[in-house]
């Protein structure tokens, strides 16, 4: 709706600023120009050559053409007007002229402090605030799922490198914070159990991701084009996910009985012997959940087997 509405200020800002053989002609001799960048209701407007008198000018003829042409109101308390020198914030990044490897003034893209303050209230709402019967494993999954999706954000920052360790650190400690509370045991006895290689893991192939491992992207083109891969059932991890939907199932730590499933049968398929890892397997319950009062009394380990997606489809199909 933002673009259908403010696809006038787009051309209305587009005419202010010169282009082609008129932008050299404004830069020779030292005219004003004018470039935006809007992202659906949020823009910025940048001016070169230039007095602030003119900005104010600009933003008032704004504001004029908003009220006129779109029927909306400029926000005056989020409006300001400011010299590059002194930096902005912008769709979660702070930018600000830098001094770069040249020794000469150059833009530097980095990351606001409302983005980090926003990032430790992600990684404990994904791995702290869970309801209690949730799997250890459920919560490394979402926690890795913040890690990977704000560090695909925040990774062309120019301090990324620079503050990976600190976020690393706060994920750490969110997550055996949630270990500690969920298990009930001190964090000595949670950092021998699952921490290992730097991170928490419950397994190498359930560990909770870093923003160390994730590498600052200087490469600014755009994403490749999506291919939607091949559909398949629904995975144990994705019942205990969705568990609004699947609150009947009573599916809460299934995560982590299928890691024990896979330990005890030495990740190998119990019905046919062929080698398995969690994304190839899932876990079955010998005897029906729905012979038990709850998901966890049905979840013993003498009631776990390991099945290949093969044997597991085929032995629901058979039923």
């Amino acid at each position: 709706m933002a673009n259908a509405v403010l696809n006038k200020l787009d051309w209305f800002l587009h005419d202010k600023g010169a282009h082609g053989k008129e932008m050299l002609m404004s830069a020779s001799r030292r005219w004003p120009n004018v470039r935006f960048v809007r992202y659906a209701d949020d823009w910025c407007v940048f001016v070169t050559r230039s007095s602030k008198q003119y900005a104010e000018t600009l933003r008032d003829a704004i504001r004029e053409f908003l009220d006129r042409e779109c029927g909306l109101q400029l926000s005056a308390e989020k409006t300001h007007i400011t010299h590059v020198r002194d930096g902005f914030d912008f769709l979660g990044f702070h930018l600000e002229l830098s001094i770069g490897q040249n020794a000469k003034p150059v833009p530097k893209i980095k990351i606001g402090p409302k983005a980090k303050k926003n990032l430790r209230e992600r990684l404990a709402e994904a791995m702290r605030r869970r309801p209690h019967q949730e799997s250890v494993a459920m919560r490394l999954n979402r926690g890795s799922a913040v890690v990977r999706g704000w560090s695909e954000y925040y990774r062309i920052a120019h301090n990324f490198t620079a503050i990976a360790g600190t976020l690393d650190h706060w994920a750490l400690w969110t997550a055996l914070k949630a270990i500690c509370r969920k298990l009930d045991i001190p964090t000595g006895t949670a950092m021998k159990r699952f921490y290992r290689d730097g991170t928490i893991q419950v397994e190498e192939s359930c560990r909770l991701e870093t923003f160390t491992g994730i590498k600052m992207k200087m490469d600014y083109r755009g994403p490749r084009p999506y291919k939607p891969g091949v559909a398949i059932y629904e995975t144990d991890d994705e019942m205990e996910a969705n568990f609004t939907r699947f609150n009947e199932r009573a599916r809460m730590g299934s995560t982590d009985a299928k890691y024990r499933a896979l330990r005890n049968d030495n990740y190998r398929c119990r019905q046919c012997g062929k080698p398995v890892i969690d994304i190839t397997s899932q876990v079955d319950h010998i005897i029906p959940v729905k012979r038990f009062a709850s998901f966890a009394l049905a979840s013993f380990d003498d009631n776990l087997q390991t099945l290949c997606l093969d044997c597991h489809r085929e032995k629901h199909r058979a039923k």
